[in-house]
């Protein structure tokens, strides 16, 4: 039976409606928990990163480009080919998609999509690796961690298609 690893520390960012958990072990970053900012309590970044990421995620939520800094994250046990995808996935330009197969394809396994799934579905740092942008062959949305609604309205404020203040759960992004 596996058990569970515990953050040496945890810091919590918010910006409504967002809000990310950063767990630390030692020096290191080994986990973003995305989640909607309801679900936490007020921002408590004591380190210099988690200050960053408040000021990066206060940008992405007002609708803007944050380039998220770079952080001090551990990929220990992470498999070769998801660190490719993760790489890759970092270079979608804000507000852009792609598929699993187009994202397989740069990662450098074209008939890898749903190894690429899997890579998705693993990734420790959603945001900083925009997972979110990658989208089922079809337009169909696939899959999303933090779950389809958050996805959904993350690729609707990367898209225009609502304002940073367009409530969570409104009928203008069930439209989006």
């Amino acid at each position: 039976m596996k058990t569970a690893v515990k953050p040496a520390r945890v810091e919590t960012v918010s910006a409504p409606p967002l809000a990310i958990r950063i767990l630390w072990r030692g020096d290191e970053i080994w986990r973003l928990d995305l989640t909607w900012a309801e679900n936490v309590g007020p921002t408590d970044a004591r380190s210099d990163a988690g200050r960053e990421l408040a000021r990066c995620l206060a940008d992405y939520v007002a609708g803007r480009n944050p380039h998220w800094p770079d952080l001090p994250l551990t990929f220990s046990n992470t498999a070769p080919f998801h660190r490719r995808c993760w790489e890759e996935l970092a270079k979608i330009p804000y507000g852009q998609t792609l598929t699993y197969a187009e994202l397989a394809e740069r990662a450098g396994s074209a008939q890898a999509a749903r190894a690429v799934g899997q890579a998705m579905a693993k990734n420790p740092f959603p945001l900083v690796y925009p997972c979110h942008r990658v989208l089922a062959s079809g337009g169909g949305l696939g899959g999303y961690g933090p779950g389809l609604e958050m996805k959904k309205w993350l690729l609707a404020l990367e898209s225009g298609k609502i304002t940073p203040l367009t409530p969570v759960r409104s009928s203008a992004l069930q439209e989006a």
